[in-house]
């Protein structure tokens, strides 16, 4: 590598702490010059101390994790791993308890199963120290209206107790008075799974068009354009094309 190639790598999957070879990739991006290597997980490999120390020493500082729930029905139902979420909250505990600058995001896909529990979700990760959440639209089979106001409410906790939270894949118009903490404005990490995006006839002309990703097709197939109207005017406009001009 020279110094002007990409020096930041990330391990997804599926998952990629259960590969038996996990911490000599670690070692191995580190060693091939990568600076900020970051891994993707549910956290519950890091349940196990040893694995957090050994991680940390093989050059990985940035972690995003996943939660599903606020308590085990909810998430382990999700994940259909009965313990998962107890092993998700003491990865995040060991995590905590090393006195070394880390990064840690927790990414929130919200579905069906949990979108009325995210304030509790946000309550009870809080206190682990988190950097960042993302409170990410997966279901394409609930609509966005439904989960709104607690998509709102969340943000305002998150607010109250200065962590940085985002939202991913929900446009702007759905987010007018919230457009400070759409996760397209900034230039963090995007999701690894790929979605394809539509944008209406009338999107042209709404005052955001140039950095909304749009809509989810498989969303549009099953609800349609109905709760989408473009964005005319706006308070924050100024405010917000500084963010990503």
């Amino acid at each position: 590598m020279t110094n002007s190639e990409v020096d930041s790598i990330e391990f997804c999957g599926g998952e990629p702490t259960i590969r038996s070879d996990f911490i000599q990739i670690i070692d191995r991006a580190r060693h091939m010059g990568f600076r900020r290597i970051k891994v993707l997980t549910n956290g519950r490999i890091f349940s196990d101390m040893q694995m957090v120390i050994k991680s940390i020493e093989a050059g990985c500082y940035l972690f995003e994790i996943k939660i599903w729930g606020s308590n085990p029905d909810i998430h382990d139902y999700i994940t259909q791993t009965k313990g998962s979420f107890w092993q998700t909250i003491q990865g995040l505990k060991n995590l905590q308890r090393l006195p070394i600058d880390k990064f840690i995001c927790i990414r929130i896909p919200i579905c069906r199963q949990n979108y009325m529990d995210l304030q509790n979700i946000i309550a009870t990760i809080i206190p682990y120290k988190i950097n960042r959440l993302i409170l990410s639209f997966k279901d394409s089979s609930l609509p966005m209206r439904h989960a709104l106001p607690y998509i709102e409410k969340s943000i305002n906790i998150s607010i109250l107790n200065r962590v940085w939270i985002l939202t991913e894949n929900i446009p702007f118009c759905v987010m007018q008075g919230l457009e400070h903490h759409i996760h397209a404005l900034y230039n963090v990490d995007k999701t690894p799974y790929e979605i394809s995006y539509e944008y209406h006839e009338n999107c042209k002309v709404c005052i955001y068009k140039s950095v909304c990703p749009g809509v989810d097709s498989q969303y549009l197939k099953n609800f349609g354009y109905q709760e989408f109207s473009p964005v005319i005017e706006s308070k924050h406009p100024q405010d917000i094309k500084k963010l990503y001009e």
